[in-house]
C-alpha cells in the first residue's frame, strides 16, 4: 500500500490484494480502477517521487512498472518472488529485491542491474537524499550501499542484529537539530525490538528498544518526527523519532501489515492509512493540538509532543526541556512553569534568563505524582490548580489538596491575575456568563461581573481596576471593575488583552484585524492572522493556528489623540512604551507650548536633544527671575519656528528690540521691516545693519553696502566698495561726504590713488587739507617729481619723501644717488646696513663681482668718519673688494665649464690670492686648486708642488681628490723649478723673484705693482717723498715741466744710483728729483687713511699704463681700454670712464 507523494492531497491510494493491484481514491475509500498484469499474488507496490510512476512486485517473479494513467509500461523479472520494492526519492530509480537477489532499475538504462546474494531479501528503503539505500535480510543483517557506486556488488557498510531474527522492516528519517542534518535508520526485526543506526552501522542508542509483540511495519512521518510502529498487537502506536512511545493511534482485530502516512500534509493534521492481514484498509486524521501557556513576555508550548519550550518573546531567548514523555498541559507563571505528563505533574523553576544577556534556563524543583484528568492548569508561587468543567482544585507542589472550589457553571476561562506569594488572584470566566475571582488562601469565590452569554476569554488591566470580557457573541466589554459599570462594547472580537504595562491601552482581534485602544479614543486598526493574547509595551503576541507570533505595534497615533486632549501626563506614559524619534519630539514640543516642563524635558531627555535642553533650562531660569509668561511663550513659539507669533508677542510686551535680534538672526528681513515699521530710528538703522551683516554672510555685496550707507555707516560700505571695485559707487558717495568725514574721504583717496586716480585723489586730500596724503601718494604711485614739488613747498616732510626714494634707488642698484637721498632723508645709518647687507648676501650667493663694488662703496662711507675704527674699517673693506675682484674669475673657473680670462691670468689671479690674507667667502681649496692646474699646465712645478703642500691641510672635496692625487704623483717626476715667463721681476733691484714669494721683493723688498686685469707686475716703483715735504708741495712739483736735457734718463740714473747704493724698501726722492721727472711717468693715488697717499713712477716709459680716476688701479692701457669698450666702466670699481678722443697724441693717452 503506498501514497501518491506528488499530490498535496493524496488523491491515490494503492492496494497489492491477490494478483491485482488496486487504486482507491482515499478521502472515500472509492475503488477507482483495479490493475491486472501479474499472475499470482502482489506482495509489494510503490509509487515514484514524483507520482508520475508506481510500480508493483509479485509471486510471479515479475516487477511491472505502471504510469500515472494507469498503463503498464515495462516488466521485468528477478530469479524468485518479488519480497519489497523502493523507488529512489530524489530519481526515477526503482529498488527491487527477490529472494535471492536484488536489481536497480533507471529509466536511463534499457537494461536492469541484479546482484546475487545469499540471504533472503526482506524489506529496503532509499535514504531521504537517494545517496544510500538499505536492504533487510533474514538473517537480521542490514546491507548499506551507495547508488553512485560504480556497481551495485559494492557494499559500502553492512551490520548485524545481536539477536539474528530476521529484518521485518526498516526506514529512513532526517532529523535537524541545532542547524545540523543527521540521517538515521531505524530498524524492526522480529526479536521485539528496535534500532537506530548511522550509515557506517554505529548505533545512535545504547540500547535497542524493547516492544511487547512483533512489529511487522516502521515508518517516519511528520518530517521525521515521529515514528509509527505496529503489528502483532492489533494496533497502530505513535512513537518519538528516538523510539519513546506516545500513545496509540488505532486498534484492529488482525495484526497490522502497514501503514503510510499521506503526503504533503500540516504538521498538525496528519492522514493516516494501514491495511490488516484480515484485508482491512483504515484511514485515520491524527491531529496535534497546541498546548501552551502565555504570562506577559513568557511563552511556553509543546514541542514534538515531549518537549516543552519556554521562549521570552521581547528577547528572542529560550530554552527546551526535553521530557521523553507526552506532555498534556502546560502552565507558566513568573518564574514557575508546571508541565502535566501522562501520570505526572512537574514543577520547574527559573534558575537563570532574567538577566540581560543570559541564557534562559528552568530547573525542576518538585514532582507531583498523580495521574489526574484536567482540562485547564494554571501555577502561581507555591500551588497548581486544576479545573475539571465545574470543579476547581488547588494542591500544593508536595501534591496535597489546600482547596477546593465548585462553580455553578463549567469554568470556560482562567487566568492568574497576580497578588502576593501564596495568596494571588485568579479570574474565572464561566459558561453561564458569571466573571468570578478566587484568591488561593480564600475557600470562597467573589462576583466580579455577570453576562447574558458565556465567557469565551477575559483580561484585567494593569492596576486591576478595568475588566475586558470577550462572550460567546463576539461582544468585547470593558466594565470598571470598582463599580461595575459597562465602559464601552465593541462587536466581532474573538479575543482581548490588556497592556500589560500600560492602564489606558487594550487590544483586541476580530474579523482578521487588530484593534489597538487607548482610553475612549478612536481604535487604530491593521490586519492580522489569528487572536491577540498578550500585549506587553508595544509588542503583542498573536497566535495563528499553531504558531506564536510577536509584533510591533505604532503608537504614534494614540500619542496625537493624547496630545489633542492635551493630556501629557497619559502621552508620556503611553511614549515610554516605545514610539519614534519623531514622535518624542512631538510630545515635547506639545508639552513645551503647553508649558508641561516636566514632560517636555523627560521626552527631550529621551531623544538627547541638547538644543531644546538647554532651552528648558534657560525658560526655568526666566521663571526663578520673575519673567512673565508671555516672555517664556515668545522663546517657545521662537524655538518651534512660530516666529510671527514670537515678533507678536514680544511686541505686546514691549520687547521689540528682542524681536529684532529674532528676525535678524534668522535672516528674517522683509518680516522685520513689517513688524518694526512703527519703531524709532535708531531701532530702523539696527536693523539696516543686521541686514547688512546678513548680506555679507550671504556674499550679496551690494545689498550689504546699501544697507551701511542707509544707516549712515559710510566707513564701512566704502570698505565693501573698495573691495569689489565699485570704482563709480565710490565716486558718486564721494560727492556727498563733507569734511566731518575726513577719514572716510582720507580712505577713498588711498583707494583712488592705487587706482592711477592722481588727480581726484590729490583734489579729495586737499579738500580735508592732509598734504601728508598727496605727498605718500606720489611716494606710493613712485611720482617723484610731484613728491619732490611737495617737498619744496612742505620742507617738513622731506624724510616722509626721500626715504622711500633713497630705498627705491637701492632696489634698482643706484646706490650713489641713494646715498644723495638717505643723506636728505636724515637716514645716513640705513644706507649703510643696506649696503652691509647686500654685500653680505652677494657672497653667499656667490655673486663676487657685485660684493666687491658693495665693499668698494662700504669704504666711501666710512671716509666721511674721522675716528680710528672706521679708518681701520675703510682699509679692511678695500681689501675684501679687492681680494672678491679677483676671486670672482677664479670660481667660476672652477665651476663653469668655459672662462673669458686666459690661463696665464688666471694662474696670476690665482698666485695673487693665495699670496694675500684670507678672508671669509674665499675657498682657499679652490684657489690652491686653480693655481696647482694652471702651474702644472705652464709646467711651474715648483709652485704646483709648493701649491699641494698647502692643499693637503684642507679637506679637499671628491671631485678634486682624483686629480690632486695624480698631480701629486707627477709633480713629484718633474724639476723642481719654475718657468721664467711666471717668476715676476722686480724692476726697482732687478731680481727675479719666486712665483710664491711674496707681494714684496725678496731682494729688495720693494712692493709690486700689479695690472688689476692680468696681475702682471708692472714696469711700475712705488716711491715715497721726504717728511719734509707736505703733499701739496710733491704733487705741484711733479706737474712742473722738467729741464730739457733731462727726460728719461733721469729716471735710469735714479735707479741706478738707488741700486748702487743697495738700498731696500720703497724708493724715496728728493726735491729736484720730483722736479726733474716727466709728469707722464708718474701717477698719484690718493687714498683714504690709513691708507694715505701714494706715489708711482713708470720706469720704462714705452709701455702705456693707465690708471682709473676713482680706484686708482693701474692697468696696462690697452687692457683698460678694451674694458672699458665693452663695458663703459672701470673693471674694478665700475666707476664711468670716458676715454679720450683718437686723434689725441699717445702720452695724453697713456695719461688717461
Amino acid at each position: 500500500m503506498m501514497f501518491e507523494p506528488e499530490k498535496p492531497d493524496g488523491s491515490q491510494l494503492l492496494a497489492a490484494a491477490d494478483n491485482r493491484v488496486l487504486v482507491y481514491d482515499p478521502k472515500d475509500g472509492t475503488l477507482v480502477t483495479s490493475l491486472k498484469g501479474h499472475k499470482d499474488l502482489v506482495y509489494c507496490v510503490a509509487f515514484s517521487f514524483n507520482g508520475e510512476k508506481f510500480a508493483s512486485g509479485s509471486l510471479d517473479k515479475t516487477v511491472i512498472v505502471w504510469n500515472d494513467q494507469h498503463e503498464g509500461l515495462l516488466k521485468y523479472t528477478h530469479n524468485d518472488s518479488i519480497q519489497c520494492l523502493a523507488f529512489s526519492p530524489v530519481a526515477m530509480t526503482l529498488l527491487s529485491c527477490a529472494v535471492t537477489d536484488f536489481g536497480i532499475w533507471n529509466q536511463n538504462d534499457k537494461n536492469v542491474s541484479k546482484q546475487r546474494v545469499n540471504v533472503k531479501c526482506t524489506c529496503c528503503a532509499w535514504s531521504s537524499d537517494g545517496q544510500y539505500y538499505a536492504i533487510g535480510f533474514s538473517d537480521g543483517s542490514v546491507s548499506i550501499r551507495s547508488a553512485s557506486a560504480a556497481s551495485i556488488a559494492d557494499e559500502f557498510h553492512k551490520f548485524s542484529r545481536p539477536s539474528g531474527e530476521p529484518i521485518w522492516d526498516l526506514s529512513f528519517g532526517l532529523t535537524r537539530q541545532n542547524n545540523h542534518s543527521t540521517e538515521v535508520l531505524a530498524v524492526v526485526d522480529w526479536n521485539q525490538s528496535v534500532g537506530f543506526y548511522t550509515f557506517d552501522g554505529r548505533a545512535t542508542h545504547r540500547a535497542d528498544k524493547i516492544l511487547t509483540y512483533d512489529a511487522t511495519l516502521i515508518e517516519f512521518f511528520n518530517n521525521s518526527q515521529f515514528l509509527l510502529l505496529g503489528g502483532s498487537n492489533h494496533a497502530i502506536s505513535i512513537h518519538t523519532r528516538d523510539g519513546a512511545e506516545l500513545g496509540t493511534l488505532a486498534r484492529a482485530d488482525s495484526w497490522i501489515w502497514t501503514a503510510k502516512a499521506r503526503p504533503n500534509q500540516p504538521a498538525n493534521n496528519v492522514n493516516i492509512v494501514m491495511a490488516c492481514t484480515d484485508g482491512t484498509l483504515a484511514s485515520y486524521t491524527l491531529m496535534f493540538s497546541t498546548v501552551h501557556s502565555l504570562h506577559k513576555d513568557l511563552y511556553a508550548y509543546r514541542d514534538m509532543l515531549t518537549d516543552v519550550v519556554v521562549q521570552q518573546l521581547g528577547r528572542q531567548r529560550c530554552n527546551r526541556i526535553r521530557l521523553n514523555t507526552l506532555v498534556c498541559k502546560v502552565a507558566i507563571y513568573h518564574n514557575r512553569l508546571a508541565v502535566q505528563v501522562t501520570d505526572r505533574i512537574l514543577v520547574f523553576r527559573q534558575s537563570s534568563g532574567e538577566k540581560e544577556g543570559e541564557q534562559v534556563e528552568y530547573k525542576l524543583m518538585d514532582r507531583i505524582n498523580r495521574d489526574v484528568e484536567c482540562s485547564l492548569l494554571v501555577v502561581t508561587a507555591h500551588h497548581v490548580i486544576l479545573c475539571d468543567d465545574k470543579r476547581l482544585q488547588c494542591i500544593d507542589h508536595k501534591g496535597q489538596k489546600q482547596r477546593e472550589w465548585t462553580m455553578e457553571s463549567s469554568i470556560r476561562y482562567i487566568k492568574v491575575i497576580g497578588g502576593p506569594p501564596g495568596r494571588e488572584a485568579i479570574l474565572l470566566g464561566l459558561k453561564n456568563g458569571l466573571v468570578c475571582k478566587i484568591f488561593v488562601d480564600n475557600p470562597f469565590p467573589v462576583e466580579v461581573v455577570r453576562l447574558r452569554s458565556g465567557v469565551r476569554c477575559l483580561d484585567v488591566s494593569l492596576s486591576k481596576r478595568k475588566l475586558a470580557i470577550v462572550d460567546e457573541n463576539n461582544v468585547c466589554m470593558m466594565f470598571d471593575i470598582v463599580t461595575k459599570e459597562l465602559i464601552s462594547q465593541e462587536p466581532n472580537i474573538t479575543s482581548v488583552a490588556f497592556n500589560s504595562e500600560n492602564e489606558d491601552l487594550i487590544c483586541y482581534t476580530g474579523e482578521n484585524r487588530l484593534f489597538v485602544k487607548a482610553k475612549n479614543f478612536t481604535p487604530y486598526q491593521q490586519r492580522i492572522e489569528g487572536f491577540v493574547v498578550g500585549f506587553t509595551g508595544r509588542r503583542f503576541h498573536c497566535l495563528h493556528t499553531y504558531t506564536m507570533t510577536t509584533n510591533e505595534i505604532p503608537l504614534g497615533s494614540q500619542l496625537s489623540q493624547y496630545l489633542n486632549t492635551k493630556d501629557f501626563a497619559g502621552a508620556y506614559e503611553l511614549a515610554v512604551l516605545g514610539v519614534t524619534e519623531k514622535d518624542w519630539q512631538i510630545l515635547g514640543l506639545e508639552a513645551l507650548e503647553n508649558m508641561e516642563f516636566e514632560v517636555a524635558k523627560k521626552a527631550f531627555h529621551r531623544i538627547k536633544d541638547c538644543r531644546a535642553l538647554l532651552l528648558i533650562n534657560e525658560i526655568e531660569d526666566m521663571k526663578n527671575c520673575g519673567k512673565s509668561a508671555d516672555t517664556i511663550r515668545a522663546h517657545i513659539y521662537a524655538f518651534n519656528r512660530r516666529f510671527r507669533d514670537a515678533a507678536r508677542v514680544l511686541q505686546e510686551t514691549g520687547a521689540e528690540q528682542h524681536a529684532l535680534d529674532m528676525f535678524a538672526d534668522l535672516r528674517m528681513f522683509d518680516q522685520a521691516q513689517e513688524f518694526l515699521a512703527t519703531a524709532s530710528n535708531e531701532t530702523q538703522k539696527s536693523l539696516l545693519r543686521k541686514k547688512a551683516d546678513w548680506a555679507t554672510e550671504a556674499n550679496d555685496m551690494r545689498l550689504a553696502a546699501e544697507m551701511l550707507m542707509a544707516s549712515g555707516d559710510y566707513d564701512k560700505a566704502i570698505k565693501i566698495m573698495m573691495q569689489n571695485d565699485w570704482t563709480d559707487k565710490i565716486l558718486q558717495m564721494a560727492t556727498r561726504l563733507d569734511r566731518s568725514d575726513a577719514n572716510v574721504i582720507r580712505e577713498i583717496g588711498n583707494y583712488l590713488a592705487a587706482k592711477g586716480e592722481f588727480t581726484i585723489a590729490a583734489g579729495l586730500f586737499g579738500q580735508i587739507g592732509d598734504i601728508i596724503s598727496i605727498a605718500m601718494m606720489h611716494v606710493k604711485a613712485e611720482n617723484w617729481e610731484d613728491a619732490f614739488a611737495v617737498v619744496e613747498r612742505h620742507p617738513a616732510l622731506a624724510t616722509d619723501v626721500y626715504l622711500p626714494y633713497a630705498r627705491w634707488l637701492s632696489e634698482r642698484d643706484m646706490f650713489d644717488e641713494a646715498q644723495i637721498a638717505y643723506s636728505k632723508a636724515g637716514h645716513d645709518r640705513e644706507a649703510f646696513e643696506v649696503l652691509q647687507t647686500l654685500a653680505e648676501k652677494a657672497i653667499a650667493e656667490h655673486r663676487y663681482l657685485d660684493g666687491s663694488y658693495y665693499f668698494r662703496l662700504m669704504a666711501k662711507n666710512y671716509m666721511d668718519k674721522e675716528d680710528l675704527a672706521s679708518r681701520q674699517k675703510i682699509e679692511e673693506c678695500l681689501l675684501k673688494s679687492d681680494l672678491y675682484y679677483v676671486y670672482n674669475s677664479v670660481y667660476k673657473y672652477v665651476i663653469e665649464p668655459f672662462t673669458e680670462k686666459g690661463y696665464d691670468v688666471l694662474c696670476n689671479m690665482a698666485r695673487y690670492l693665495s699670496l694675500s690674507p684670507k678672508i671669509a667667502g674665499i675657498s682657499q681649496v679652490n684657489v690652491l686648486f686653480v693655481l696647482t692646474r694652471l702651474s702644472m699646465r705652464h709646467e711651474n712645478y715648483k709652485t704646483a708642488r709648493e701649491a699641494l703642500g698647502q692643499l693637503r691641510i684642507y679637506r679637499i672635496p671628491p671631485k678634486f681628490q682624483n686629480s690632486v692625487d695624480m698631480w701629486s704623483m707627477e709633480v713629484r717626476s718633474k724639476a723642481y723649478s719654475d718657468s721664467d715667463e711666471f717668476m715676476p721681476m722686480c724692476y726697482s733691484c732687478g731680481t727675479t723673484n719666486p712665483v710664491l714669494g711674496g707681494h714684496l721683493c725678496a731682494h729688495c723688498n720693494a712692493p709690486f705693482v700689479y695690472s688689476f686685469l692680468r696681475f702682471e707686475v708692472l714696469p711700475v716703483l712705488e716711491f715715497q717723498v721726504p717728511e719734509d715735504l707736505s703733499t701739496e708741495e710733491a704733487k705741484e712739483l711733479l706737474k712742473a715741466e722738467p729741464p730739457i736735457d733731462e727726460g728719461d734718463q733721469h729716471v735710469n740714473r735714479l735707479l741706478s744710483d738707488y741700486r748702487s747704493k743697495n738700498k731696500s724698501g720703497i724708493l724715496t726722492l728728493e726735491r729736484e728729483d720730483l722736479a726733474n721727472l716727466e709728469t707722464n711717468l708718474t701717477f698719484v693715488a690718493e687714498l683714504p687713511q690709513p691708507i694715505g697717499i701714494k706715489f708711482y713712477l713708470k720706469v720704462i716709459p714705452e709701455i702705456p699704463i693707465a690708471q682709473c680716476e676713482e680706484c686708482k688701479k693701474l692697468f696696462h692701457a690697452d687692457d683698460f681700454q678694451l674694458s672699458v669698450l665693452q663695458h663703459g666702466v672701470c673693471p674694478v670699481c665700475r666707476f664711468k670712464v670716458h676715454l679720450y678722443e683718437p686723434d689725441l697724441d699717445e702720452d695724453d693717452t697713456e695719461n688717461s
